[in-house]
């Protein structure tokens, strides 16, 4: 067994196809590290206005929610992992953040019924990874369905604000005896040609991942530094390709919420090749 932080993990799901593979993620991390499982599933309460009668177990919507618990557990006893199951009749990106009050860890993904992706603002998905109490992994469908951590990426601003992603992701990688890399994007966009790789901009990213280097020797994990140059999401998408897992925070140097639309961490869980653990800085605390 495999010691880690997350001793409790929650598993938000409504059933469908696209929830699935982060049902399996969650799932297969729990088995490797014993810990206790939660699957939620929220019967929503909005969708009544259009639907007759009341919330009650009678309800086909009830009676979804009580199906995802249930292919949860066998899916669970299926990998020798035990799954509470909870239904709670109310408002999604509401019960779950307060559901996560009492875990270590969220495992969701980033659609569901509806196929739409859910990291829009005001979605289910973006306000948990802004507003839950713990960290969040983001699983896409069609990424992967089982929990690998060989190789962890690191992205990084070297700010007050990301130092809790760092620390995080250290902690996974010493946990699993995981390869790290630490990436800071010396970001040129905007910037004519003649500015673009700028002396400063570079300065500031090598700076962030030596930061990192630092930490992770405390630790005795060693770090493999990467300051490309470009767009950050882009640079941050292209590597996490070559990863099992991409930790990041929700907030940069701006101290600006970066989970709105067209933001950085809002493209990258939307397009990265791995899952995204998402951490909250400072600001957000």
């Amino acid at each position: 067994m495999i010691e880690t932080s997350y001793r409790r993990i929650l598993i938000p799901t409504d059933g469908s196809e696209n929830t699935r593979a982060a049902v399996a993620y969650a799932l297969d991390l729990a088995r490797q590290t014993d810990a206790k499982v939660t699957a939620i599933s929220v019967n929503d309460i909005s969708n009544y206005a259009a639907i007759p009668g009341e919330p009650d177990a009678e309800s086909p919507l009830y009676q979804a929610s009580q199906a995802a618990i249930g292919d949860a557990i066998e899916m669970g006893a299926a990998k020798g992992v035990r799954v509470e199951g909870m239904i709670v009749s109310g408002i999604p990106k509401r019960d779950i953040v307060e559901a996560s009050k009492d875990h270590d860890l969220v495992v969701m993904g980033t659609t569901g019924r509806t196929g739409l992706p859910h990291l829009l603002l005001g979605s289910v998905a973006e306000r948990v990874v802004r507003k839950a109490y713990c960290p969040v992994i983001v699983v896409r469908t069609g990424v992967t369905s089982s929990f690998k951590c060989d190789r962890i990426l690191i992205a990084t601003d070297g700010s007050e604000n990301s130092a809790p992603a760092v620390r995080e992701g250290l902690n996974l990688a010493r946990a699993f005896g995981a390869q790290v890399t630490a990436l800071s994007v010396s970001d040129d966009t905007g910037l004519p040609a003649a500015g673009r790789g700028s002396a400063e901009g570079r300065v500031l990213a090598s700076e962030a991942v030596a930061e990192v280097e630092n930490e992770g020797r405390k630790l005795g994990i060693e770090v493999t530094p990467s300051v490309p140059t470009g767009s950050p999401d882009d640079a941050i998408v292209d590597a996490s390709t070559e990863h099992d897992l991409l930790v990041m925070g929700t907030h940069g140097r701006s101290g600006l919420a970066h989970l709105r639309m067209g933001s950085v961490a809002e493209r990258v869980i939307r397009f990265a090749r791995c899952p995204v653990m998402v951490v909250k800085g400072h600001h957000d605390r």
